[in-house]
């Protein structure tokens, strides 16, 4: 299942291509580490097609970058793939498909820490990610990044609460926080049929959507991919509802529609300059365009 490029799941750009770490990554020296401030993203994803509904696949990352005090994190984090670019809520907006450039001096004395033992504890269960040795694509990006060994859906469950701790290291203080997850997005049509029993939409027409309304704060953001062209859509979870523009239907063809339920949670804890949890559960299906 294509995914747009904004929101390349980070599990398979960063951790499943790469090699298990086999020693601790070496950490800064405390000269460097004072001159830089860490950013902590961990990311819990659910998606489901509705060919098959009950085949909910799931998959957890964490990653915890520093960066040097003076520079933007908007500057670095999509080169790490802990970026999500969004529109407003409202708003809509076509996918650029490059990868996004920074400065090399900004690569440099940025780095993936070494966080300790990372785990998850949502519905009773308890998941320890495994650390992975994370060479950027520029070899300007490195260290480390814990991803979850597989992609079942039972350890990470929808409408929990999860804690998310780590042992800490040398280069990074232990972390503790708990928050809920939303509900997985349920009751979703297209033109007002269910995702699953949808019909051909119309070339450069507009599409309404709507949903079982969520949380005040959470959006729900929608894709519309197709060969030729990617248009990225966001709207608030409570109104439960949102119109693609016709601008954003592509011309005749197969296209995916995805819509994912987001909650990015911020966090605080010592030693950190900025932390999120980001919950991201999708439902999607195929879509002909007439």
């Amino acid at each position: 299942m294509r995914r747009p490029a904004v929101a390349t799941s980070v599990f398979r750009v960063l951790g499943l291509g790469a090699l298990a770490l086999g020693c601790a990554v070496e950490t800064a020296t405390d000269a460097e580490t004072a001159k830089n401030v860490t950013h902590a993203i961990v990311v819990i994803e659910r998606s489901a097609g509705v060919e098959a509904p009950e085949s909910v696949k799931a998959e957890a990352f964490a990653g915890f970058l520093s960066l040097p005090a003076d520079l933007a994190p908007g500057a670095v984090l999509p080169i790490a793939e802990l970026a999500l670019d969004l529109p407003a809520p409202g708003a809509c907006r076509k996918v650029e498909r490059d990868r996004p450039a920074a400065p090399d001096e900004a690569l440099a004395q940025s780095e993936l820490l070494d966080a300790g033992e990372v785990t998850l504890v949502a519905g009773g269960t308890v998941t320890t990610l495994a650390p992975r040795a994370f060479p950027s694509a520029a070899d300007a990006i490195s260290g480390v990044v814990y991803t979850t060994r597989n992609r079942a859906a039972e350890p990470l469950p929808a409408a929990s609460r999860y804690t998310v701790a780590t042992s800490g290291s040398a280069a990074l203080e232990p972390i503790s926080v708990e928050l809920l997850a939303p509900a997985a997005l349920e009751g979703v049509t297209v033109m007002g049929t269910a995702l699953a029993e949808l019909a051909p939409v119309r070339a450069a027409r507009p599409v309404e959507l709507r949903w079982n309304a969520g949380a005040a704060g959470d959006l729900v953001y929608v894709s519309l991919e197709s060969d030729s062209a990617s248009t990225l859509c966001a709207y608030r979870d409570d109104a439960g509802q949102g119109t693609l523009p016709g601008s954003s239907v592509p011309s005749p063809g197969t296209a995916t529609l995805s819509l994912h339920r987001l909650r990015a949670t911020p966090f605080t804890s010592s030693g950190l300059g900025r932390g999120e949890l980001r919950f991201d559960f999708e439902v999607s299906g195929s879509v002909t365009v007439e």
